[in-house]
């Protein structure tokens, strides 16, 4: 990750010999000498994979000294167990958790993101009236996936060639992504309040079995 940082700060090429503590420093350094003052690193949790408290040593270290720099961590829910488990990391960083998504309180302004997405894509915003309580079921509420899901909407619909981004290109996205028949489709079903897009279907027992039971 540092050596991947350094790169994308356009330092030189960075030699296979040099450790990895070092290089950090190296960064350190290069961040100071840029006048970057906040450094956000996304997909955190993957950092933890390794050494986890070399790495929490090296992120106290980015909030110490005349080159102080504000780290901002983004990741899943494991991220905050393990920022927690440092109280010296804990204690200089401010935790957010984002809360589910409502179309109460969020509707309007999905929309208005799904809007500026298509205007940059080129397309008509959808007109289906229905899309966002679709959308968020389909997301499990959550902010990242819809976002994740709008775009991957908008690439079916410019790889198609349409003129306006719709309900049947998010449905395709879905369909790809979860691997579901139409009929488990949130975004064509009928009945998809009743969708669990987390059900695992191998769990469900047979249908001559469901079929009995229901006889019975």
């Amino acid at each position: 990750m540092t050596a991947a940082l350094l790169q994308r700060s356009g330092y030189p090429v960075i030699t296979a010999n040099r450790e990895g503590w070092g290089l950090w420093e190296t960064l350190r350094g290069r961040l100071k000498d840029l006048g970057i003052v906040v450094l956000w690193i996304d997909e955190a949790h993957d950092l933890f994979c390794a050494d986890r408290h070399l790495i929490l040593r090296a992120l106290k270290s980015l909030m110490q000294g005349d080159e102080a720099v504000i780290p901002i961590l983004s990741g899943t829910e494991r991220l905050h167990e393990i920022v927690r488990s440092d109280p010296q990391v804990q204690r200089r960083l401010s935790t957010l958790i984002l809360p589910p998504v409502s179309e109460v309180t969020d509707g309007a302004s999905v929309v208005r993101v799904i809007r500026e997405y298509c205007r940059i894509a080129g397309l008509e915003p959808p007109l289906d009236a229905d899309l966002i309580p679709r959308l968020f079921h389909g997301a499990r509420y959550r902010f990242g996936r819809c976002i994740e899901t709008l775009v991957g909407a908008i690439e079916f619909a410019l790889a198609a060639g349409a003129s306006r981004l719709d309900i049947a290109h998010f449905a395709e996205f879905w369909a790809m992504q979860e691997g579901c028949p139409p009929g488990g489709n949130v975004f064509l079903a009928p009945d998809w309040p009743q969708i669990d897009p987390d059900r695992n279907e191998a769990d469900d027992p047979p249908a001559r079995a469901r079929a009995r039971r229901r006889r019975a």
